[in-house]
């Protein structure tokens, strides 16, 4: 007898790949996306938070009260305003230069500055005479128009911004 042959297994057609992702693509895209954007926005957060701001100039701050001052001149009394406007002057010259001008006497002041190359001539006779013009609002309680206080607002605009008078040289130095 023959021995009988084992009999072939049965061929069995190929299948294709099979899905074993359990959510279809857009939804994968989608939730990148998502997660994407709300690690930016964290980022972009955090980055705010712990960038230091660069604090204003004194240049800036003096500008800023001026400025504040402008939008109120026509209520404020004359008293007050000598008072912050020659507060603001004085501030801004001891921040950005070192000079005493918060604790000294405007004769002081002037005197101190009479030999500093740091103030122009045309600055120092503007210095000269604002203060001047607030003393007198200041002790002597003077009493002083609408135009007259933006008046003094725009020449202490021009001394905080190092601003010529017209007619005088810059380089003009003492």
């Amino acid at each position: 007898m023959n021995p009988a042959a084992p009999t072939p297994a049965p061929i069995h057609d190929i299948v294709g790949p099979v899905w074993f992702f359990p959510w279809p693509v857009w939804v994968v895209v989608l939730a990148a996306a998502g997660l994407l954007l709300v690690l930016g926005g964290l980022t972009f957060l955090l980055w705010k938070l712990f960038t230091k701001k660069t604090p204003p100039t004194a240049r800036e701050r003096a500008l800023a009260v001026l400025e504040s001052l402008r939008s109120s001149v026509s209520g404020t009394e004359p008293y007050a305003f000598g008072i912050v406007v020659s507060d603001a002057i004085r501030n801004y010259i001891h921040e950005q230069h070192g000079l005493h001008a918060t604790t000294q006497t405007s004769l002081e002041f002037l005197e101190e500055i009479r030999a500093n190359p740091v103030f122009t001539d045309n600055e120092k006779a503007g210095l000269s005479v604002f203060l001047e013009k607030t003393d007198l609002l200041k002790f002597a309680r003077a009493e002083a128009g609408e135009s007259e206080m933006i008046g003094l607002l725009e020449t202490a605009g021009r001394l905080v911004r190092g601003e010529v008078q017209p007619g005088a040289k810059k380089g003009a130095k003492s």
